[in-house]
């Protein structure tokens, strides 16, 4: 009987304990292992999701690349012809007349662009815009570039996706007055105003100076170019000693910028002024033409384009100031390099042609010329054109189908009477500055 309680009471006790001791320990490195396994489970899962991402986004990389030679150069060459955004309405800038001809400086610049890209200046679509859509038509991709009496500035500048070329014509805002015969009709309106009385005097004593000075080389551009640009006022004190003979007068100007540039001149000057403020240009030409003012201030270029159709163009003077400065650039698209660098040095090549002395008649004859400058610009030496992705006689192309910056001024700027002044080379006191051809 002792027996059975030792069984009875040992056997139980140990299989009791054994239970309790060996099961959770094996649970728990059943558990661990499982855990170390997820987690590196976890592990394997958050390494390899970065690689993932790298592989996606080098895919838009790839993409790029491949768009790359797909610039507006390269579109431009598939398409065969060159889509130009210009004004269309001002005579010796951009113009289109009543049989569909285009002419002036912007168009000939569009002219030999295509010159220089496909080798032939008449490879180009004229498209005409407003103010308001010139740059939207850039980033849009409407245009390849803009030719059209622009002003760079720095907001201009700094917004998005848009860059300039060099400055094609440096213009600036001036005023234009009725003289000769015209004078009479303006007469009723300053005749009560006790300041039109003083208002002959300054008048009388600067015309007589050009005239006075003029007439002895009346024969020789240059020169009288460079006589005229000496009597342009340079400082604030010139410009006020200017200004007085249009004391008490009435000058017809648009609204916005215009404005501000006239009035601030006056104010500065210390001189009473009565502008006529208008909607927009067309109201300004009309109410001038009407003789409702006496005066009219706007770019120097858009006055002389407006002179010359006017019924008596010498009864109108563009006085020699200036009120600001309207440097006009081409503009294009600004994330595409290799398109900015060609129009770039296709404005370039016009300013060193005419440094060089080479226009459209005698480009010829420097074809073997021994002169490394001249052979290299025109490619009979090196081959700088391959550098910009044209042929090497890209310049020669423009030379000979447009021509040089001389040529295109001559052609479309001195019809209207529009002094080169700064708008000569540098070798002539001008600012037209090209970067060297090397």
């Amino acid at each position: 009987m002792s027996l059975m309680p030792k069984h009875s009471r040992n056997i139980p006790k140990n299989t009791s304990k054994t239970n309790s001791k060996t099961i959770p320990l094996r649970q728990w490195c059943f558990f661990a292992s499982l855990t170390i396994a997820l987690l590196s489970g976890c592990q394997d899962k958050s390494s390899s999701s970065p690689t993932a991402v790298p592989t996606v986004s080098t895919k838009p990389t790839v993409a790029a690349l491949t768009k790359d030679p797909e610039g507006i150069l390269e579109r431009v060459k598939s398409r065969g012809k060159l889509i130009c955004g210009v004004n269309g309405k001002l005579l010796g800038f951009s113009y289109v007349d009543e049989k569909g001809d285009w002419s002036g400086l912007d168009v000939d610049f569009c002219r030999a662009i295509a010159a220089a890209v496909l080798g032939d200046a008449k490879a180009v679509e004229f498209k005409p815009l407003l103010a308001k859509d010139r740059f939207t038509s850039i980033q849009n991709g409407e245009v390849d570039i803009l030719m059209r009496n622009t002003t760079r500035t720095l907001t201009r500048d700094v917004t998005p996706n848009i860059a300039f070329a060099p400055t094609t014509f440096f213009d600036g805002q001036g005023i234009m007055i009725r003289i000769g015969g015209a004078k009479t009709a303006a007469s009723p309106s300053s005749s009560p105003s006790p300041t039109t009385t003083a208002s002959p005097s300054p008048t009388a004593s600067p015309s007589a100076t050009p005239s006075s000075a003029s007439s002895p080389e009346p024969d020789k551009a240059n020169k009288s170019d460079s006589k005229s640009d000496r009597q342009t006022p340079k400082t604030s004190e010139e410009l006020a000693i200017a200004l007085k003979e249009l004391t008490g007068k009435k000058i017809c100007v648009e609204t916005g910028i215009n404005t501000s540039n006239l009035e601030s001149a006056f104010k500065e000057a210390n001189i009473e002024i009565f502008p006529v403020i208008l909607p927009d240009l067309e109201s300004v030409v009309s109410t001038y033409s009407k003789g409702d003012c006496e005066a009219i201030s706007s770019e120097k270029s858009q006055l002389a384009a407006w002179r010359s159709k006017l019924p008596r163009p010498a009864d109108h003077k563009i006085l020699d100031l200036s009120l600001s400065k309207e440097p006009l650039s081409p503009a294009l698209v600004g994330n595409d390099d290799r398109w900015r660098d060609v129009v770039t040095w296709v404005v370039y090549a016009t300013f060193y042609a005419e440094e060089l002395g080479i226009n459209m008649e005698n480009y010829t004859i420097f074809k073997d010329t021994k002169n490394p400058d001249v052979s290299k610009f025109l490619g009979t030496s090196d081959s700088l054109g391959i550098e910009l992705g044209l042929a090497p006689d890209w310049t020669t192309q423009i030379l000979k189908q447009v021509g040089s910056y001389s040529d295109i001024y001559s052609r479309n700027l001195v019809p209207l009477d529009i002094p080169r002044g700064l708008n000569r080379t540098w070798k002539q006191g001008g600012l037209l500055y090209s970067m060297p051809f090397r």
